[in-house]
């Protein structure tokens, strides 16, 4: 069975450093005026211009407030950033949407995804066995129904076991089930972490 592991998508801090601003610039500008106002293309390298797929995660003191994104992209990225960031801020229907007292404690995270690659996986052991050895992003799907984890959730659930569990069960299945059906994907994520207020992230 294949199990190649799907190589990192190449932005530098720099490039990074850029998406959390436009990040932070499309949550205050909802904020202070309402008026969505998108990335001037013209600014950018191309590099960033490129379609490419991407979540953005907001936490207020550590905890999760809202993360949204996409494993497919059609537009460029820096106009993928500022959506997902506006809608992590105000449409993400499990949190109530983000409020101006609470940008002194706001940490942002920029994810851009690699192209996930199917993985030739025949059962779930074999795909527990896999990811024992390659702390990657995973989605798993069939039929109508699909979860993922960016690598980052490797933090929270560091047994592969318990990953797998956690994501089944993400996407509507109950911890035992497995089918032959179910299609496995990979990807790795090019990533910058930052405050709010002063956006100095922490380059992963």
């Amino acid at each position: 069975m294949d199990m190649s592991v799907t190589s990192y998508q190449k932005f530098n801090k720099g490039e990074l450093t850029q998406l959390l601003d436009i990040a932070r610039e499309a949550i205050r500008g909802h904020l202070s005026t309402g008026v969505i106002k998108t990335p001037q293309l013209d600014l950018y390298h191309k590099k960033l211009l490129a379609p490419s797929a991407c979540f953005v995660t907001l936490e207020v003191n550590g905890q999760l407030q809202g993360c949204l994104g996409s494993t497919v992209a059609y537009s460029p990225l820096v106009l993928e950033v500022h959506n997902k960031a506006r809608a992590s801020a105000y449409e993400d229907r499990r949190f109530m949407p983000l409020t101006e007292d609470q940008l002194d404690d706001l940490t942002i995270e920029i994810s851009v995804l690699s192209e996930p690659q199917i993985v030739d996986i025949e059962s779930e052991e074999a795909l527990i066995e896999f990811l024992s050895s390659h702390k990657v992003g995973v989605i798993l799907s069939n039929g109508n129904k699909q979860a993922l984890f960016l690598p980052q959730v490797w933090k929270q659930l560091p047994k592969p076991q318990q990953f797998v569990r956690q994501l089944k069960q993400k996407a509507g299945w109950n911890a035992a089930y497995w089918s032959p059906n179910i299609t496995v994907k990979t990807f790795t994520v090019s990533r910058l972490k930052g405050k709010y207020n002063t956006i100095k992230g922490k380059y992963f």
